[in-house]
């Protein structure tokens, strides 16, 4: 991983970490987008923790 990101230079090269939650931060959003909602089992199940 160190050895892709040194290439880049700049603000990519000031700490190692920050491409790494960059990445991780967007594939967290795409998954989320890409699967379906809940079941409703799951939903009340939720709801009654919550509460």
């Amino acid at each position: 991983w160190n050895f892709w990101i040194s290439g880049l230079g700049g603000i990519w090269g000031i700490y190692e970490l920050l491409p790494a939650f960059v990445f991780s931060s967007l594939v967290i959003v795409l998954v989320s987008l890409l699967t379906g909602k809940p079941a409703p089992e799951i939903q009340t199940e939720f709801d009654a923790a919550k509460a």
